[in-house]
């Protein structure tokens, strides 16, 4: 008889194993269900296909039912000891795991989102008479939830059943507070928002629940009613918190040896008050998201000179949404908070920030990130908003570790990119407008091409005239584009490169008469056309100066007047060979516009040479997870 496989064999075998193999694993083998048991138990995940075929076993159904609730009470009584992680949305599973009573050594918990599949909250008109409390599961709730139960009760079969939803949801939060009571060991606690809207929960209440988690390092939680400060004081040992407040909390924070690092306030409008005191008695924190800065006007001179007095270890900060640019927010936090944080790696900006670009480029000399967390559809000015040129630039004069400079909105002319020097070798992301360049105008570029027709553009000393001069400016032109290129394919960790982005004014068509115009009796909507005196990216202007980036991944160059054809893709298709997506051949969605042949030609032809290559367009974006 062979002899079984020591438990430590069974247990590196169950590492490679999904659940539902190790289930069948336990299943056939008595010998391993001891090693395998406490692997398989350690993290559920309820919205995991494979956990939810572990715990569905032989009921094929979809969705959880009033059925399954003894049989997955009966399970975690069995194994919820085991449960290290528990990441969970379905109101039945959270039902179980707390009366069960066994999942008591958590170490995370997530109820990231509640698969409500019935409406707890019926949000059809106000309620009637008040409310009344509905029962309780636990004596730890007694005076201190308060649910949404209307006191009216109707006796109608549609009131009786939103009664019913009601009490689901009443009782659905009660589980969710006692398996937080149940596990005071929890190190990461994750409570999504909408549990705020089956039951009112006190301040005191979550206070004190949470006040007892002596070893909680991460806590995502929004309550309606929770001071920041308070929850630092009674988490000592929390690094990381996220909160959807909508205010900072008190202005003031009393020294603390507090180790807090990350910090989570993406919908908080943050006083300059409250910045200088997180800034101030939080000496840990590294990453910082808030919404908008201002300064508090009743003592703003004293609160200029608090900020600018002490220099703050911050590496991350991410605005969430910024005000417009040339906002006094977007002064403000120019003028009073980045000159305060010299050490920072990582900007983002919700939008287009003018005066905080500047400022980061002259304060923040380690900076590695400046990112622009949204991309409108349009780069035209739009509500009367045109950013100023080159508020970007002394970013690369100025920052020696910049790696990514993800700025579609902001321009940059030729002239003041020639006369800097740019410090930064590692870029991996560059993102920019390059403007100024000073491309022929229309009659100029017939002159021009009518002489490449016929071979007179290299005789250039029998030319006189508006021919010498077309060619003049041609010449100067391509010199300056020859430069900027040059510049850029020094930096061969380029992995994305993007010289334009949506360029019309998605907005026109939204007017009481917008701009149309009729091609073969079909009516089309008078867009923008290019962005006048930008790179025309063609052989002849430079694009081989761009051979050195092997590992480019995206090359975009939307909105462009440019020259690319055939040779120039002939090019891009050998000499990038990692490319993956390019933006600017790409089917046009826009309402009513015109078909492009050119372009579609373009991009059929690449598409043979190039099959692997995706052509889209930027998808507006949010970035970095702010929400």
């Amino acid at each position: 008889m062979a002899r079984p496989l020591p438990w430590e064999i069974i247990r590196n075998v169950g590492d490679y194993l999904d659940p539902p193999q190790l289930l069948v694993c336990i299943q056939l083998a008595s010998s391993w269900k001891p090693p395998l048991i406490p692997r398989l138990w350690s993290a559920i995940c309820d919205h995991s296909y494979s956990w939810h075929k572990v715990l569905k076993q032989d009921n094929t159904s979809d969705t959880w039912t009033e059925a399954d609730d003894q049989r997955l009470r009966d399970l975690f009584v069995k194994y919820g000891h085991h449960i290290r992680e528990l990441d969970v949305s379905s109101p039945y599973l959270i039902a179980a795991a707390s009366s069960a009573e066994t999942c008591t050594n958590l170490c995370s918990l997530s109820i990231r989102f509640l698969d409500l599949r019935r409406p707890y909250n019926d949000p059809s008109g106000e309620e009637q008479g008040g409310m009344i409390p509905g029962p309780l599961i636990s004596p730890v709730f007694e005076e201190h939830l308060q649910s949404i139960l209307p006191a009216n009760r109707g006796q109608g079969q549609g009131d009786l059943g939103r009664q019913a939803r009601l009490l689901d949801g009443w009782n659905l939060v009660q589980h969710i507070w006692l398996l937080v009571r149940q596990n005071a060991g929890l190190r990461q606690l994750v409570l999504c928002k909408n549990i705020s809207e089956l039951a009112i929960v006190p301040s005191s209440f979550s206070r004190a629940s949470l006040a007892v988690l002596h070893d909680l390092e991460e806590l995502d939680y929004s309550p309606d009613h929770l001071d920041l400060f308070e929850i630092l004081i009674a988490l000592p040992k929390l690094r990381s918190f996220s909160t959807s407040l909508t205010s900072g909390g008190s202005d003031y924070l009393l020294p603390t040896p507090h180790q807090l690092e990350r910090l989570d306030l993406h919908k908080a409008t943050v006083g300059s008050g409250t910045m200088h005191n997180l800034l101030e008695n939080l000496p840990g924190l590294v990453s910082l998201t808030i919404g908008t800065f201002y300064l508090d006007g009743w003592m703003g001179t004293e609160l200029g000179r608090l900020m600018k007095s002490t220099p703050s270890q911050l590496k991350e900060l991410y605005f969430s949404h910024i005000s417009p640019p040339l906002s006094f927010e977007d002064y403000w936090a120019a003028m009073l908070l980045i000159p305060r944080l010299p050490c920072l790696t990582t900007l983002v900006v919700d939008r287009d920030s003018m005066e905080i670009a500047k400022a980061a480029g002259k304060h923040c000399r380690q900076l590695r990130v400046f990112r622009q967390a949204y991309d409108g559809l349009s780069i035209h000015p739009v509500d009367g908003v045109q950013l100023q040129p080159d508020s970007v630039c002394q970013m690369l004069e100025t920052c020696l570790e910049l790696e990514e400079l993800d700025a579609i909105h902001h321009k940059m002319e030729v002239q003041s990119i020639l006369v800097r020097p740019w410090v930064c070798a590692q870029m991996t992301v560059f993102r920019c407008q390059i403007v100024g360049v000073n491309r022929l105008a229309v009659e100029e570029q017939r002159v021009v091409d009518s002489l490449v027709a016929s071979g007179r553009l290299c005789s250039r000393d029998s030319l006189e005239g508006e021919e010498r001069l077309a060619v003049e400016r041609l010449v100067e032109s391509r010199e300056h584009q020859q430069a900027i290129l040059g510049r850029v394919g020094q930096w061969t960790s380029l992995k994305t490169l993007c010289f334009g982005h949506e360029y019309r004014n998605y907005r026109l068509y939204q007017l009481d008469e917008p701009p149309y115009y009729t091609v073969d009796g079909v009516k089309y909507l008078q867009y923008d056309g290019p962005i006048p005196n930008t790179l025309e990216l063609s052989l002849e202007s430079g694009l081989e100066r761009l051979a050195g980036l092997k590992d480019l991944e995206m090359f975009g160059f939307e909105g462009l007047d440019h020259r690319i054809g055939k040779a120039e893709l002939d090019w891009m298709a050998v000499n990038w060979p990692k490319l993956k997506v390019m933006r600017g051949l790409h089917v046009d969605t826009m309402p009513y516009v015109e078909y492009n042949v050119r372009r579609a030609e373009l991009r059929e032809y690449f598409q043979k040479l190039r099959p692997d290559v995706v052509h889209a367009t930027m998808e507006t974006s949010l970035g970095l997870g702010l929400y």
